[in-house]
């Protein structure tokens, strides 16, 4: 029997150093401290890039880009091979991307680091992404979502069966939402099986399963196979095909409740990807329980409220993330529409006589309440 060595492999012990000075001549130095660091201010990627002369790290912190240093080339290409020597990839192969994991460990608690590497015209270009294991604390109720929104969140979910859509694109918080939906819903009574890819973060009392597109184990596949293992709750990390769309809107249609993503501009958008696969309108219009568009704005730090460019609370003014949403909660009025009608017309008049409020009209509320700036609801919820 093959052994998977994933959980055999060495921890990397993340230890707090007192010194400040960044330019460490020990490769594992600088990568625990830069992990130190990241840990700390809440980053969510690290970038290694490559460039002609020297190599660029870059933290995302709150969503977007900060330069954190660069090294000549020589120590790049040191710290890149020490990077995949942790995550046990093959260090001569520079052709072709490769992905893989480590973990390490900080307070007694063990840390998910996700690696990418890819091949660029100077060199390569290495992401690791942190994956710190506190999804447990995960809850709906902190996630920003207003009062009104959120009850038909929660009412979509208490049923027994439907497909709940979450829409968005990457970096929107999506599988955030997801998450904490299933922190809702885990007990021991129902059985819930996930089918992702890439497995972000291991759930307890969760049966997680890793798409394999290599081997022909992809979304539809599995999705076929975990409808003969008794599921009460499926969570599919994306639809991106008919076939899966299709097996996922019958699942929920025999009495399985199915949460899923897709990839589009706002709610109703959904709707049109869901045609446009091939879908039928009419299972469109039964299946799903609900629509759900959303995207992260950052947040006004709450110790300077962005007026102190110095102050080390917070990054450019700005402290944390929250959620903004539109929420269509699917009645029979709306599926009558959705199979008499052969467009979205009636959809939006019917959702705007009954205060339906878009991303942008629910992004101005954040800004009457300070809770972010103008700026950031132009820049994350202009469609």
């Amino acid at each position: 029997m093959e052994e998977n060595i994933y959980f055999k492999r060495e921890v990397l012990e993340i230890k707090e150093t007192e010194e400040d000075n960044l330019y460490q001549e020990q490769i594992l130095k600088f990568i625990n401290d830069l992990i130190f660091y990241s840990i700390k201010q809440g980053v969510s990627d690290i970038h290694f890039e490559s460039r002609e002369k020297d190599l660029r790290v870059r933290v995302r912190i709150d969503g977007v880009l900060k330069e954190f240093q660069v090294f000549n080339k020589s120590f790049g290409i040191k710290l890149l091979s020490k990077i995949k020597i942790l995550t046990e990839l093959d260090i001569g192969e520079k052709r072709l991307p490769q992905d893989g994991r480590f973990k390490g460990r900080y307070k007694m608690e063990e840390i998910d680091f996700r690696v990418s590497f890819i091949p660029t015209i100077f060199g390569e270009k290495c992401v690791i992404r942190i994956l710190i294991n506190n999804i447990s604390k995960l809850n709906l109720n902190t996630l920003g979502f207003n009062s009104e929104n959120l009850e038909k969140l929660y009412k979509a979910i208490e049923k027994r069966s439907g497909l709940l859509l979450f829409c968005g694109p990457t970096g929107s918080g999506k599988t955030t939402t997801l998450y904490s939906i299933i922190n809702y819903l885990n007990r021991e009574g129902v059985n819930i099986v996930t089918i992702e890819d890439p497995i972000e973060y291991q759930l307890l009392g969760i049966n997680q399963i890793q798409c394999k597109s290599e081997i022909g184990l992809n979304f539809s596949t599995i999705l076929r196979s975990v409808l003969r293992q008794d599921p009460d709750i499926i969570l599919i990390g994306e639809i991106r095909d008919f076939e899966t769309a299709e097996i996922a809107l019958m699942a929920s249609l025999t009495g399985h409740l199915v949460l899923t993503t897709l990839h589009t501009k706002d709610s109703i958008s959904a709707i049109d990807r869901l045609i446009g696969f091939g879908i039928d309108k009419y299972n469109i219009a039964s299946g799903i329980s609900l629509v759900q568009s959303q995207r992260l704005v950052r947040k006004i730090c709450k110790v300077c409220f962005g007026e102190n460019p110095k102050c080390k609370e917070c990054n450019d003014g700005f402290k944390g993330r929250e959620a903004i949403e539109e929420v269509i909660l699917f009645n029979e009025d709306i599926r009558k529409i959705l199979t008499d009608d052969n467009s979205n017309k009636n959809l939006k008049e019917y959702l705007k006589k009954n205060n339906f409020k878009t991303l942008l009209e629910n992004g101005r509320e954040k800004i009457k309440n300070k809770t972010t700036t103008e700026k950031e609801i132009i820049k994350e919820c202009s469609i």
